[in-house]
């Protein structure tokens, strides 16, 4: 069987026709235009995308989403969105998606399906616990157990964004666009070249920010002793910056007995991760298991 995969993002909706195993039959992306057509127009967007991959590829089993904001996934509500998506929150996007294509549907955050799919496909693969921290523009996490996301209460576990910190939030004061707003640069890749450079301030800000981001890991591991944290988001495919330095943190933040059997590893899905983990989503959801091999290899 196969899968319409859609992962919804401010600037693009990627997607992508995928086999239960998780296998890309095609993909490709489309601008979301949000601010030109309105988040009203998403569900229409969406059912053309799956139109065009049933023509390509053959009938789909279902349609399996990930979205921005607060989502609902037993529902398929988008409960919150933020500034971005305007007039998004309250829709019902499972049942707009269903409707428009006459496809069974699933909802998922996009952070949490791309937490889902790293630990399914990537590099949480085999492990029964995994956190996945993604440090971007904010920062957000995704804690996954026994191959499942933890939602908890308000559907907001794993936000480890919010978490207090002396000074703010981790977002505050870890996130790229508080080190952009630091050092006055307009991207990462900027920030990097000015460290090979030589630049003192811009290696100092780096090296805070990495400690920082260290703290956030040592408390996840505190509260959930996981087997892996796949650290993810653009700024750490700078894995040889990032990789001994964090490391080098936990094991001054924390007794070595705590951190025994916990290893740091980086996302190795990139942009595929949202929709993988959708379809792992929509999988779960439907009563259906899948064993598999490394197919993004």
């Amino acid at each position: 069987m196969q899968y319409a995969c859609i992962d919804i993002g401010g600037t693009a909706i990627k997607y992508a026709m995928l086999t239960e195993a998780g296998q890309i039959l095609t993909q490709g992306q489309v601008l979301t235009r949000v601010e030109a057509d309105g988040s009203g127009d998403i569900p229409r967007k969406i059912a053309a995308i799956v139109g065009d991959l049933q023509k390509e590829c053959g009938k789909a089993a279902g349609v399996a989403v990930c979205s921005p904001g607060l989502i609902d996934a037993d529902t398929g509500e988008v409960v919150f969105a933020g500034p971005n998506f305007p007039g998004y929150s309250g829709m019902n996007l499972r049942e707009a998606i269903e409707e428009l294509t006459a496809l069974p549907c699933t909802v998922e955050n996009d952070v949490n399906a791309a937490g889902l799919g790293e630990s399914w496909l990537g590099a949480g693969k085999g492990a029964k616990s995994a956190f996945c921290i993604f440090v971007g523009t904010g920062i957000g996490g995704a804690l996954v157990l026994d191959g499942h996301l933890v939602h908890g209460a308000a559907a907001a576990a794993g936000e480890i964004g919010f978490l207090p910190m002396a000074g703010g939030s981790l977002e505050q004061l870890a996130s790229m666009s508080a080190l952009l707003q630091e050092l006055g640069a307009s991207t990462g890749e900027e920030v990097f070249q000015r460290v090979a450079a030589g630049e003192v301030k811009a290696r100092a800000a780096l090296e805070e920010m990495t400690r920082r981001i260290a703290c956030g890991l040592a408390s996840i591991c505190c509260i959930v002793n996981p087997e892996v944290l796949i650290m993810g988001g653009a700024v750490m495919a700078q894995r040889e910056f990032f990789a001994p330095r964090l490391n080098q943190h936990l094991t001054e933040l924390l007794p070595p007995a705590l951190l025994k059997n916990t290893r740091i590893a980086f996302a190795e899905l990139g942009t595929a991760a949202g929709f993988t983990g959708a379809l792992k989503h929509f999988l779960q959801k439907h009563g259906k298991t899948a064993a598999v091999p490394d197919l993004h290899g």
